[in-house]
């Protein structure tokens, strides 16, 4: 019985865990609509754990509306774009490279 208690005990736990936030791969501050991929803003990702995709300024597919707001920070998910994603964009501005927003979520203030 001693068991059994203990399996229910851990099972809510991880229920707590995967009702709780979520875990974001990167921090970022949204900088403004860029010049050069229609409605696509630009982030620049202040921090990242756990991804391949560096510390930089990108151009942010997928950002929700909410989201694109000059100087918001912002916590997020994302990935390179794979072929079927890439789009040309005109060369007026600076080019960056693009990430995909997969999740994404206003950073609690310090």
């Amino acid at each position: 019985s001693l068991l059994i208690f203990a399996g229910i005990l851990t099972s809510c736990e991880n229920d707590k865990q995967s009702e709780g936030t979520t875990d974001f791969q990167f921090e970022a501050t949204v900088v403004g609509q860029g010049m050069d991929c229609d409605e696509t803003f630009i982030i620049t990702l202040t921090s990242s754990t756990g991804s391949d995709i560096e510390v930089g300024t990108y151009y942010a597919d997928h950002l929700n509306s909410e989201f694109k707001v000059s100087g918001l920070k912002i916590q997020l998910n994302g990935r390179a774009p794979n072929a079927d994603e890439t789009y040309a964009c005109t060369t007026m501005g600076p080019g960056y490279p693009h990430l995909v927003v997969t999740g994404c979520q206003q950073a609690e203030a310090d």
